[in-house]
């Protein structure tokens, strides 16, 4: 072999121009994909570690359903479908609890409502989760508050983002401010649901992207009867005269003026705990209401696969119509936005791959052509064709090394530049890829390796066919060549 090196480095000195040519796109290829893959990891990394620790938690459990669904609600193809409930939920939990692998759990109703201030026909959209403040808040620390306070157990009420007051403000109309009493209006397969909460406190996430904007937190009652889910048993609490009327009040009275709620019975209801029961004091029992989602953090988080798996073979013995799963199918859409454009990636290289290979093909062929003189004269020595085509092996596995260690160099320069300039994003969809406000990337070692191995398949490819031609010609005619 080190016969077959040193007639390469002399073949490759030269040929110096080919070499070259050779090697730039060989340096690019790896550039490209090390500065791609660093983006891509980058975005990946940034959306996992945002979920995981700021939503889903290590273990992600909802009930089965025959579509997709995340922290979101279930992904429908006509529309958006009702969440189901999660199943046997007092057992569930029961069972995690038990599990020594988890070491903590916290569960979550989803919901969306329109959000208007007393009074008035300005509403604005939000995408409501219904927590229990003492075990959410010990698993997720993903705000900050700006004004007023964060919910309290067992207390009634909303929390918005800042910039979802900010976006109320400049599109609906209306600017909330804590202290005041918000109507919130939901819609289910039972009808509209109308509830009355005070505003609590406004928040700003600590990772803000395209889903913060929407996302509000409230009591989970509050958005169970929003949702039409089952309150919890001990929420049987009596009704104020003034919800009574409401409740009591016909169909035209609640629809026939120009607002969704007549004005006199949103005044009506303003102090009471609105159309439907409110909330009791603070719990000591479980919650044995409805419940969208349970969230785990584990012990050990690389553990998380292992662990799903172990809880969707209880489910499957218990009967239990439900899935465990990880952090990127809770957070639905948003890893799968990274997903399609690593794809995009993915086919963008593939065809810089086959372009190379065609141009490094021609290369060869013409540098083969040039050489079938000196090949003949070798084959006429005795040179076996085996010996021909792992000189040309080497040659070309010397030239996918050299550059791509330049190119490797290159690229961590680019990136190091990159970091440098602090590149703000100035869209949602940049904020999701830069995995924040600003563009940090990283590199993974194992997405170097990969791509100077992909880089040298590239060009063992490409030297193929050349050879093959080379070793046709026969050894007396290609000594005539000259």
């Amino acid at each position: 072999m080190p016969f077959l090196v040193r007639i390469a480095f002399r073949n490759l000195l030269e040929h110096k121009a080919k070499s070259l040519i050779i090697g730039i796109l060989l340096a690019l290829g790896v550039v490209i994909l090390v500065v791609g893959n660093s983006f891509m990891d980058t975005a990946a990394k940034g959306v996992k570690d945002t979920f995981i620790g700021n939503y889903t938690g290590d273990l992600f459990i909802a009930a089965k359903t025959k579509t997709s669904v995340s922290l979101f609600g279930v992904a429908s193809p006509g529309g958006r479908e009702e969440t189901p409930s999660l199943p046997f939920y007092d057992k569930v939990v029961a069972h995690l609890k038990a599990d020594p692998a988890v070491a903590d759990i916290t569960s979550q109703v989803t919901g969306f409502a329109l959000v208007s201030p007393k009074d008035s026909s300005d509403q604005g959209f939000a995408m409501l989760f219904g927590i229990d403040p003492a075990t959410y808040y010990r698993l997720f620390q993903n705000t900050k508050v700006i004004e007023g306070r964060l919910l309290e157990p067992g207390e009634e009420g909303l929390v918005l983002s800042r910039n979802q007051v900010e976006n109320y403000a400049k599109n609906a109309g209306f600017k909330p401010k804590v202290g005041e009493q918000l109507i919130l209006t939901g819609m289910n397969k039972g009808g509209f649901k109308i509830r009355s909460v005070p505003l609590v406190g406004i928040i700003a996430f600590n990772t803000e992207s395209e889903a913060t904007d929407f996302i509000s937190y409230a009591d989970v009652n509050t958005v169970r009867i929003l949702s039409g889910l089952t309150l919890g048993a001990d929420e049987d609490n009596p009704v104020s005269q003034e919800a009574k009327a409401l409740l009591a009040a016909g169909e035209d009275s609640l629809f026939g003026g120009e607002s969704v709620v007549a004005p006199g019975a949103l005044k009506a209801s303003a102090p009471g705990p609105g159309p439907a029961a409110s909330l009791a004091p603070p719990r000591s029992g479980p919650d044995s209401g409805a419940w969208h989602f349970a969230m785990a953090r584990l012990k050990k988080p690389g553990e998380a696969p292992k662990v799903a798996a172990s809880l969707n073979a209880w489910f499957a013995k218990e009967g239990i119509d439900a899935q465990a799963s990880g952090w990127k199918e809770a957070a639905g859409p948003f890893a799968a936005s990274i997903d399609v454009v690593r794809i995009v990636f993915d086919v963008a290289i593939a065809i810089v791959a086959v372009v190379a290979v065609i141009i490094m093909m021609n290369t060869l062929v013409i540098s083969v052509i040039e050489r079938t003189g000196e090949i003949g004269t070798m084959r006429a020595l005795g040179a076996q064709k085996s010996f021909v085509r792992r000189m040309f092996l080497v040659e070309t596995l010397t030239i996918a090394a050299i550059f791509g260690v330049v190119g490797v160099i290159l690229a961590f320069a680019s990136i190091g530049g990159l970091d440098a300039m602090h590149i703000r994003a100035t869209n949602p969809f940049l904020k999701i890829l830069f995995a924040g406000e600003t563009l940090h990337p990283a590199v993974d070692p194992a997405s170097v390796i990969w791509s100077l191995v992909l880089v040298a398949a590239v060009a063992v490819a490409a030297h193929l066919y050349p050879v093959a031609i080379a070793l046709k010609v026969e050894p007396i005619r290609a000594m005539q060549v000259e």
